[in-house]
């Protein structure tokens, strides 16, 4: 009866073995960005941001899109590490009825297939101060091209609210 039982835990890791293999071998055939799709992905994310338009946001944001920012949440009164705006429907209402505002990349400080890591500055409002932003953006090839499926953003949020004619004390 021992020796069944060996015999069945190992046909069942040749199973298991044979079963992953796919995904591994899917992970390492995964579409990776090219420069020039990472520099067009890279300016869509500065539209979608600071010049929204409903048609930019219907085509380039991803079904399964998520934003975290602890920046936008101590605005907003979320808790801080919880998402910003945890789908495609509710950033793109917010976004549909935000301002436009100037927002210039500084840099693309990283890249890694499908995710990119950069700095922007943004100075607007009343105190038209800079306010200087991270952000880490993950993209997804779907429907034919690269959308922006997930942003992690951090910014000077204290600057951003003199911005906005806020006040601190």
């Amino acid at each position: 009866m021992q020796l069944k039982s060996l015999f069945l835990a190992a046909a069942a890791c040749s199973v298991t073995s044979g079963l992953a293999l796919p995904s591994i071998f899917q992970r390492q055939t995964e579409k990776c960005m090219t420069a020039a799709e990472t520099t067009e992905i890279v300016e869509i994310y500065r539209k979608l941001i600071a010049e929204y338009t409903e048609a930019l946001g219907e085509k380039y944001v991803a079904k399964d899109f998520v934003d975290l920012s602890d920046s936008i949440n101590t605005f907003i009164h979320l808790p801080l590490g919880g998402p910003t705006f945890p789908d495609r429907a509710t950033f793109l209402d917010v976004q549909s009825w935000n301002m436009h505002f100037p927002m210039k990349i500084l840099s693309v400080d990283a890249v890694q297939c499908n995710t990119v890591a950069l700095q922007w500055v943004s100075q607007f409002g009343e105190a038209n101060l800079p306010s200087k932003g991270l952000t880490i953006m993950k993209t997804i090839f779907e429907d034919g091209i690269w959308k922006v499926l997930e942003i992690v953003v951090e910014f000077n949020a204290l600057t951003w609210l003199l911005n906005m004619g806020g006040s601190y004390e």
